[in-house]
């Protein structure tokens, strides 16, 4: 195609193991995001539209403010999700990209430093923790669930 002059280097590197990543945890973000978008009310964009609105319009100013739990739940999701990545970054990045559960394991295992491996393992656990809280002040968790 000549879009490009030398092939891209994609083993061994952090751009191989974000796309490796983004590929596994797409289907994350997606599947939350699909089932509220399926749960929205298309009368309500009709009657948008039939209330003058044109369908971009009505789009962005109902379906999508409808959609954004979903949204913002398959980012939460892929956030926590992302937080333990162990096996994608270690085979594509070759050990020369570490995510912080291979920062902790090599931690324990190559420095047997078990204070500092327990430290990353707490700062872990309050970035999931801070990531759940903020879903549930800015959408609350009963909504997101739709109980």
């Amino acid at each position: 195609m000549g879009i490009i002059d030398e092939p891209l280097q994609l083993a061994h590197n952090l751009t191989g193991s974000i796309i490796g990543m983004v590929h596994i945890m797409l289907p994350f973000l997606v599947l939350p995001l699909y089932a509220t978008m399926r749960s929205v009310d298309t009368d309500l964009v009709r009657a948008a539209v039939g209330l003058g609105s044109s369908p971009r319009g009505a789009f962005w100013r109902v379906f999508f403010p409808m959609s954004l739990p979903g949204l913002f739940a398959g980012i939460v999701l892929v956030f926590i999700l992302s937080l333990g990545f162990f096996v994608t970054p270690a085979l594509l990045g070759g050990g020369r990209v570490q995510m912080l559960a291979q920062r902790i394991e090599s931690t324990i295992t190559i420095y047997s430093n078990w204070g500092a491996a327990s430290a990353l393992g707490v700062v872990l656990l309050l970035m999931a923790l801070l990531m759940i809280w903020l879903m549930n002040r800015v959408f609350g968790l009963d909504k997101l669930f739709m109980r």
